[in-house]
């Protein structure tokens, strides 16, 4: 049977944990060496694994008794040696992101109650941050929200301390006015 999923697993994890994510592949039933990427091989059995923006692909043919048990096991080995819960983004498993997203005030495309977007398309749900965190008298003023999962950094880099200061305060307000009251800080 064809199966092609993908993992909640980032690309921007930390060496260490890529380590350790190739130790739970070697430790998989069928693994088979290969210079070019993880995959396992059996009668009837030919996976691989990718890295890929959406997550890590597992694709390829393997039975489906077969794939109902190697697939459960993976996901619990992952989420062991990774430290959070592993499974397809489709069925709610969220990403957990390893760098910051860092944006410049400037580059705000539009904030509303649900999300704010960036004039780089980039999207970024409320209801994904539990902690807020800011600070005006940064040689640079900024606002952060964060979560277990993630975080997002919005400086403020506008031409003057007066006018970052203006910036941020408005900001403020926008945000107070969107009522976030999930957000910690």
């Amino acid at each position: 049977m064809e199966h092609d999923i993908r993992l909640n697993i980032h690309y921007t994890i930390p060496d260490e944990l890529w380590d350790k994510t190739g130790n739970v592949y070697r430790n998989m039933p069928y693994y088979k060496e290969d210079e070019y990427f993880p995959c396992w091989v059996g009668e009837g059995i030919d996976l691989s694994a990718s890295v890929e923006p959406g997550g890590i692909q597992i694709a390829g043919t393997m039975p489906e008794d077969i794939w109902n048990k190697w697939f459960d096991t993976l996901k619990k080995e992952l989420t062991k040696a990774l430290g959070y819960e592993i499974g397809e983004p489709e069925d709610g498993f969220r990403f957990k992101f390893w760098k910051p997203d860092e944006k410049k005030y400037s580059a705000i495309k539009s904030i509303d109650n649900e999300r704010i977007i960036f004039n780089d398309h980039s999207e970024f749900q409320w209801e994904d941050f539990d902690t807020i965190k800011r600070n005006i008298s940064a040689e640079s003023p900024y606002y952060i929200f964060k979560s277990e999962y993630i975080e997002l950094r919005i400086y403020f880099d506008g031409v003057s301390k007066r006018k970052n200061k203006q910036d941020f305060n408005n900001f403020n307000a926008k945000i107070k006015s969107l009522g976030l009251k999930h957000l910690k800080g």
